[in-house]
């Protein structure tokens, strides 16, 4: 297997050299990533990770993400959505929610990022061609409900298969442990939608 290396930085976001990522995600340090969320309509598209995944197996999480290597620069992260979604879509398609810092530590991973996240309004539901290692199947939630559960209004939210299968209530639980992240993305995309064209 290759060893992927990514940049380091400090906590002000100045690069400081590099490292393999197995290491980046046992040491902490702070490092870069490339997330995009689908939205249609009122609905949040969201993956279920694949069973076989070694960090949040089976959970819910962003529609795509992933880390971006050391050669590689912000636009390159538009690659995720080919690798992990089968679609296809170029850096202008998307509308940046700006850059989030998260933390996340357990006892298996210290995980430090900073964020690029971007937002891709579907005019209709793509067809998704999915990385079977990485995810299993994608799911919409409305965006609304989605806030009411990581703010603590609704305990549970319905998520329903893009490909029509039967929806289900989840708890928070579900969900890979981002509460803070989760909530400052879904709160930039409604104030996004409030903006006038």
């Amino acid at each position: 297997m290759t060893t992927e290396i990514i940049r380091i930085f400090d906590g002000d976001m100045n690069c400081i050299g590099e490292k393999a990522r197995e290491e980046v995600h046992r040491t902490g340090d702070w490092h870069e990533t490339f997330h995009c969320w689908f939205s249609l309509g009122e609905d949040i598209l969201v993956q279920k990770r694949s069973k076989t995944k070694k960090d949040y197996p089976g959970l819910f999480d962003i529609t795509s993400a992933g880390h971006l290597m050391a050669d590689e620069t912000i636009q390159d992260g538009v690659r995720e959505l080919e690798e992990e979604l089968g679609v296809k879509l170029q850096y202008n398609d998307l509308i940046s929610l700006g850059i989030i810092k998260e933390e996340i530590k357990l006892e298996t991973i210290y995980d430090r990022e900073f964020c690029h996240v971007f937002l891709y309004e579907c005019g209709e539901m793509p067809t998704f061609t999915l990385q079977e290692e990485e995810v299993e199947s994608i799911h919409k939630i409305r965006l609304e409900d989605a806030l009411n559960l990581f703010n603590g209004v609704s305990q549970t939210i319905e998520v329903t298969p893009v490909d029509g299968g039967a929806s289900q209530n989840v708890s928070k639980d579900s969900f890979v442990g981002h509460d803070g992240y989760y909530i400052e993305v879904f709160k930039r995309i409604k104030e996004l939608r409030k903006k006038p064209l």
